[in-house]
């Protein structure tokens, strides 16, 4: 049987987007290409040749099946809907969704044009059981703890650099936190659409100079039920260790159409 390949448009050519163009081009038998790169920062896509789009509006002429933002929830605000009118659009800023107009926009569009929208499971641990007792949950808490360097506070006009002690940065509901740290809680974003919503989530980020990994707890209760699940691992600028292969793996799972066993 014949193999079709995917092409899949990546947005956004930092740690993130770089790791994961290696890793679809250093596995031929995935399935997939890389159709086109686009950064805001157009020194990024140098030595590129083909690859390089430093237009979006012209991402439609690269016939991508599966387009992922991996830069800033900027670019779904300005594009979203508009990629779903053409193919499929996966979004890692799932801050985005915050946004309630914006969340409907993007799902109105997705059913209009018969595409689909994809919310990455990202450094989400136990993702699926929050999924699957969202209707259960009576309770979701997500605490993350970083140091302060490791959290972009520019939205909220703070200097990571003066704080000198532990600190709470935001406590409440996750709809709040998402405009005021949009690079840094993609994870507290991702298990509020998971499982309870946007305003029954609680979120709380606390920062401390003296931490040099990044921790993320989930605390989910229900009748009869708990969920406590905890993520230590090491960061570099606000992404941390296992975001380029989870990313990776999420794009794989949508869009590889190599041989053998496939877990989705």
């Amino acid at each position: 049987m014949a193999q079709n390949t995917t092409r899949v448009g990546l947005i956004g050519y930092g740690l993130i987007g770089s790791a994961v163009r290696d890793m679809i081009e250093k596995n031929p038998d995935n399935g997939m290409e890389v159709a086109f790169i686009h950064d805001q920062d157009a020194s990024r896509l140098t030595d590129l040749g083909d690859l390089a789009l430093e237009d979006l509006a012209g991402f439609d002429e690269r016939g991508a099946d599966l387009i992922v933002e991996m830069a800033h929830p900027a670019v779904t605000r300005a594009w979203g809907t508009k990629i779903l009118q053409k193919t499929d659009y996966m979004f890692i800023s799932v801050t985005a969704l915050a946004d309630r107009e914006l969340e409907q926009a993007i799902d109105a569009t997705s059913r209009k044009h018969g595409t689909r929208a994809y919310v990455p499971h990202g450094g989400v641990v136990g993702m699926d059981a929050l999924l699957e007792n969202r209707d259960v949950w009576e309770s979701v808490d997500v605490v993350m703890k970083k140091a302060p360097k490791n959290v972009d506070c520019a939205a909220v006009g703070l200097d990571p650099n003066e704080i000198k002690e532990e600190t709470v940065l935001y406590d409440g509901p996750t709809r709040g936190i998402c405009p005021k740290f949009p690079r840094n809680v993609n994870t507290h974003a991702s298990i509020a659409y998971a499982g309870i919503g946007f305003d029954r989530t609680h979120s709380l980020l606390i920062v401390n100079p003296a931490w040099t990994n990044a921790i993320v707890e989930i605390h989910a209760k229900g009748p009869g039920v708990e969920l406590n699940v905890s993520r230590i691992e090491s960061i570099t600028g606000v992404t941390g260790a296992s975001t380029p292969a989870s990313i990776y793996n999420t794009v794989q799972m949508i869009g590889s159409t190599g041989p053998g066993i496939h877990l989705r």
